[in-house]
């Protein structure tokens, strides 16, 4: 699995303190999150509790204010005193048949003399009568307000569309039905309180200079006679920022960045005042299936349907006031500061971290260097070292006894190897001395056998001047051939093929042409003796056996490591079963790990293969192939000045 031991050692290491230092800020992140959401709760709980208590207690002092109104029989006698010498909104007398009794004269009035009733005095006494039921029923409703201002204003609503008020507002005035909706709600519900909605006062808004006057919130009930019958309806107002001063409070100073919500008895948001639709039908949604009869609070999951927040939600209901408080909380705003806590903890175990994986990596690296040297010198062994003493004046001092005992052994092993190479060398060089001189000596009786065959020719044939060129010819070539040199020039090799060509077309005339291309820069290049001349003689030989004319191509090239010869004819080529077992044969020698033995069916391209294969290894070039187009060609080389 691991490449190395210092890795494997390294990684262990370090993966136990990553391990460790993982489980431990995991650990500690989850402890310390539980307790912070149920610390969370428990004081939404609480800040919930005391909330919904405070905004019982303003409605509660509404609904006292509304009792007092209701039980004070000097308000329910003045105010019906008051409104039934009123006329109704339409402009009709308050009571037709009492107008009507009050303007005539009865039959025991005029029996008995008296004078007729003064229109004008009666007029006088109703105004008299009204103003004196105003100021009463002003004093007592201003009575029950008191110093403390626990209502802002009070209004009396008659049933014939007038309504009287006390407090900013001290006026009497007309109203319509469809202007006081509480009215035909109280007579249809249940008999008690009413409560609305912050509404938009413009009333009281002109009494309050800042935005938080122009809220109030009423409070309505019936009103009722002595004989328990209704005779109108109260409401006691209050702003509504100071009912909802707590929220306010929470809203504008809590210690989790938290919001809070009232909704109504129908679940619609009635604070804050201003609110997203889609949070008031997902708060809607929730309430919607809680029991509403008694006093709950619980702690509900909650995703904000604005942002998609996970927040932490703590609801409260209040059966006396029929609504709903909500506080929340987003989970990362409440753990934002835990986070940060963490991510100091992890700037600081960071450091810690980076010193416990730099003491692994000094131990691994304490372990495996000592290895790591043993190692590299083997890898790094060469012919080269061997007997020179560096490996002798390599000292370990590693601090391990069994790692200097195994490099002390590794030195033992390389003078023992020395000694056994050297023998193994020389034997090696004996040997492939001999194979080239055997390779050599197999070249030198095929070429004088061929060369003497042609000199026979010309002879019976009376051809002296070219026997003459041709001796000369044969004199060079053998000459060359019998030179104790193994490597030669490729100029040297060049000419000697050259003179071969020249007593072959002392024989065969204007039927055989050759073209020599070789770069200047080649001709020194040291190549093996009798490389080239025994592909041009082999050329020769299968390349006649076609109809005149014969044309041979000695081609040299170079790059930048490589000299290469090409030798090509155009004659009818390889026998494809011939090329294929021939090639075959070469393969089979290349795979070969061991010196080729000289078990050779005659001379020619196995001769030169293995030569090259002796001098140049797998740098050797050696081809042979066919051209489309007619003849063959085989192409030797090797690397450059390779001695």
């Amino acid at each position: 699995m691991f490449k190395s031991m210092r890795t494997a050692l390294f990684l262990t290491y370090s993966s136990i303190i990553l391990i460790v230092f993982a489980t431990f800020v995991l650990f500690f992140y989850s402890w310390s999150t539980q307790q912070l959401r149920g610390q969370t709760t428990s004081t939404l709980d609480s800040f919930g509790v005391s909330i919904q208590d405070q905004l019982v207690q303003q409605i509660e002092q509404l609904n006292r204010v509304s009792l007092n109104v209701m039980y004070s029989n000097l308000v329910k006698e003045r105010f019906a005193s008051y409104m039934s010498d009123r006329r109704p909104a339409d402009g009709r007398p308050a009571d037709p048949d009492a107008s009507a009794n009050n303007n005539s004269t009865s039959p025991e009035d005029a029996a008995s003399g008296r004078p007729e009733a003064d229109p004008v005095a009666d007029a006088q006494q109703q105004r008299f009568r009204q103003n004196n039921d105003a100021k009463v029923l002003t004093d007592a409703l201003t009575a029950i307000i008191g110093p403390s201002r626990l209502v802002e204003q009070i209004y009396l609503y008659s049933f014939n569309g007038r309504y009287y008020g006390t407090g900013f507002d001290n006026r009497e005035r007309a109203y319509k039905p469809e202007e006081a909706p509480f009215i035909e709600q109280l007579l249809q519900g249940q008999p008690g309180k009413l409560i609305s909605d912050p509404n938009l006062d413009l009333q009281l808004s002109k009494y309050y200079s800042s935005e938080a006057g122009k809220y109030s919130i009423s409070l309505y009930r019936l009103l009722y006679d002595e004989y328990n019958v209704p005779i109108g309806a109260i409401e006691v107002k209050q702003y509504a920022h100071r009912i909802l001063a707590s929220a306010a409070d929470f809203e504008s100073n809590n210690p989790y960045n938290g919001h809070i919500y009232v909704l109504n008895r129908d679940g619609r948001i009635i604070y804050p005042f201003e609110h997203d639709s889609e949070r008031n039908e997902a708060f809607r949604s929730l309430v919607a299936s809680l029991d509403k009869g008694s006093d709950l609070h619980r702690n509900l999951p909650f995703t904000d349907p604005i942002t998609s927040e996970k927040q932490l939600l703590s609801l409260h209901h209040s059966s006396s006031t029929g609504w709903t408080t909500i506080l929340t909380t987003s989970e990362s705003d409440l753990f934002r500061p835990l986070q940060k806590f963490t991510f100091q903890l992890f700037g600081t175990a960071f450091v810690l971290l980076a010193l416990g994986i730099g003491l692994s990596f000094y131990a691994a690296n304490k372990i495996t260097f000592p290895i790591y040297r043993i190692r590299r010198a083997v890898r790094n062994f060469s012919f080269e070292h061997i007997g020179s003493n560096i490996i002798a004046q390599q000292k370990m001092n590693s601090g391990f006894i069994e790692l200097d005992e195994l490099h002390d052994a590794f030195q033992s092993m390389s003078e023992r190897l020395k000694q056994s190479l050297d023998h193994l060398l020389l034997a090696e060089a004996q040997s492939l001395q001999a194979q080239l001189n055997a390779l050599q000596s197999q070249m030198n009786p095929h070429f004088l056998y061929n060369t003497l065959a042609n000199l026979q020719e010309m002879a019976e044939q009376r051809m002296n001047e070219p026997l003459i060129a041709t001796i000369e010819h044969m004199s060079d070539f053998l000459r060359y051939i019998t030179s104790k040199e193994r490597q030669v020039p490729l100029r040297d090799e060049l000419t000697h093929t050259i003179n071969y060509l020249e007593i072959n077309k002392m024989r065969f005339g204007e039927r055989l042409t050759y073209r020599v291309s070789v770069p200047e820069e080649l001709l020194s290049q040291t190549v093996p003796k009798l490389a080239v001349q025994p592909l041009v003689e082999n050329s020769i030989k299968f390349g006649t056996s076609q109809a005149p004319p014969w044309r041979i191509d000695i081609i040299g090239s170079m790059t930048d490591t490589c000299w290469q010869v090409e030798v090509r004819d155009y004659g009818g080529g390889f026998e494809p079963d011939k090329l294929a077992r021939l090639q075959a044969r070469l393969s089979s020698l290349e795979k070969e790990s061991s010196l080729p033995t000289l078990e050779l069916n005659g001379m020619g391209l196995l001769n030169i293969y293995l030569r090259l294969n002796l001098i140049y290894g797998e740098h050797k070039i050696f081809e042979i192939r066919n051209h489309p187009t007619g003849g063959a060609s085989v192409r030797i080389g090797g690397l450059l000045h390779k001695e």
